[in-house]
């Protein structure tokens, strides 16, 4: 959370909570945190009309955080606010469809149909687990994105501003549960983490998965050229 570049900076302190608590919130100087006290009542003395509307002029120009926010901020979200959609836990899982045909695919019979068939250029790309290995990646690719315009409707329907916008997925599910990840955490205060952890164990998964199947494709190489 940031200031335009005319908006002075507002010091940190306890200001007024945006998300209308009734609590007085602790403004760090950046942004607001999560700590918060309860508020303080202030004595109100009588004054005429003109003077109270130099008192409230004054007041205002003198703690810029009275507006609650700075000038053109997202506004955060009501505290307590479901912060995961069954959209975003099914674009973290779909790759792993990917990983479980890796892992059923036997390359060494691609190997030996590729190897064997050197004057066809075209003979791997006929094999059914590549074909299906293939397929599978624009399915998922093509899910991804749809689950994650409606993984944004609902997050814009909880009152999230500005949530990262769906359109990012055409460049890669990973990319659009990063971006998710950071800006409903910026509007929640904290939480939404569990999708790039469950993200970074899938790739080290496939790593695994892709990594096995690469040497059992060596070894099969190998042997082929030894026979010879």
């Amino acid at each position: 959370m940031s200031y335009p570049p005319s908006t002075p900076q507002t010091p940190a302190g306890w200001y007024p909570d945006p998300s209308g608590t009734g609590r007085r919130r602790w403004w760090d100087g950046h942004g607001w945190t999560e700590h918060y006290e309860p508020a303080v009542s202030e004595t109100t003395w009588p004054v005429n009309g003109a003077a109270a509307g130099y008192a409230q002029s004054a007041q205002v120009g003198s703690n810029p955080a009275a507006a609650y926010a700075p000038v053109g901020a997202p506004r955060p979200v009501a505290q307590g606010t479901p912060v995961y959609t069954a959209f975003i836990w099914l674009i973290t899982l779909l790759p792993l469809l990917s990983i479980i045909g890796v892992a059923l695919w036997d390359t060494d019979a691609y190997m030996r149909a590729s190897l064997n068939s050197a004057s066809d250029p075209f003979a791997q790309y006929t094999d059914p687990g590549y074909l299906l290995i293939q397929g599978l990646g624009f399915v998922i690719y093509g899910v991804s994105v749809l689950l994650a315009y409606f993984d944004w409707k609902t997050l814009k329907a909880r009152g999230f501003d500005r949530p990262f916008h769906w359109a990012w997925t055409f460049i890669g599910g990973t990319v659009y549960i990063i971006g998710r990840t950071v800006v409903v955490r910026r509007r929640a205060g904290g939480g939404a983490m569990a999708p790039i952890w469950i993200t970074i164990g899938v790739v080290v998964l496939s790593l695994i998965v892709v990594t096995v199947k690469i040497v059992a494709m060596v070894n099969v190489a190998v042997s082929y050229v030894n026979s010879y």
